[in-house]
């Protein structure tokens, strides 16, 4: 069974696939207090886990930077519970649509970021690359955002592109059952990390004398 944890997203979600191959899934608002939501949310999906679940994915982000660390201190929590491996995925992975798509949005502080399934590692640009980065993109390119896009830098005809769909927990986990054997066990050997696209601490601590 894997279980998926998806918080970094508005709605959160989270999903449990079954011995039977069915995939229960649950959502809820990803508020300030989200680790409120999601121990109830996760107690009642648990109640189908049988007490085994081999694998636990998390979203890694980009998007809320405190939920995708609840999400995946929750993880890591469970997966010492179950003895489970636990893995992060840019949430880029957890897109259901068809077809090349970009996800693009504001990473604060002046820049913006624009991230591909091919390259999910997050380009980062001011605002003049960021678009000159979009018009760049092949004409079939789908835009995609996890929030409003009116305040992106870009042409009217771009914003018009963009269409809001957040990443899923049952997205993850049809991403994850894609890869080869080989990708998986990669990515099982990796280090868990969330995605924060800019550095948290730019302010000079103030002098104590």
């Amino acid at each position: 069974m894997i279980l998926a944890i998806e918080t970094s997203a508005e709605p959160a979600s989270l999903a449990l696939t079954t011995p039977s191959g069915e995939v229960i899934t649950r959502t809820f608002r990803n508020e300030n207090q989200v680790n409120v939501p999601l121990a109830d949310e996760l107690a009642q999906l648990l109640e189908h886990a049988d007490g085994t679940i081999t694998t636990i994915l998390v979203g890694a982000g980009p998007g809320s930077y405190s939920g995708a660390r609840v999400g995946l201190a929750t993880a890591e929590a469970l997966g010492i519970s179950y003895q489970s491996p636990v893995i992060t995925l840019p949430s880029v992975f957890g897109i259901n649509t068809t077809g090349a798509y970009a996800l693009v949005g504001d990473a604060r502080r002046g820049a913006y970021f624009l991230i591909t399934p091919a390259s999910p590692e997050p380009q980062i640009f001011d605002p003049q690359d960021f678009a000159s980065a979009v018009a760049e993109l092949p004409a079939d390119t789908q835009l995609i955002s996890f929030e409003p896009s009116d305040k992106l830098p870009l042409t009217e005809q771009d914003k018009e592109k963009i269409q809001i769909i957040p990443s899923t927990a049952a997205d993850l986990i049809t991403h994850w059952g894609a890869l080869s054997p080989e990708e998986q066990s990669l990515l099982n050997t990796q280090a868990n990390e969330i995605i924060y696209l800019r550095p948290p601490n730019i302010t000079k601590a103030k002098s104590p004398f």
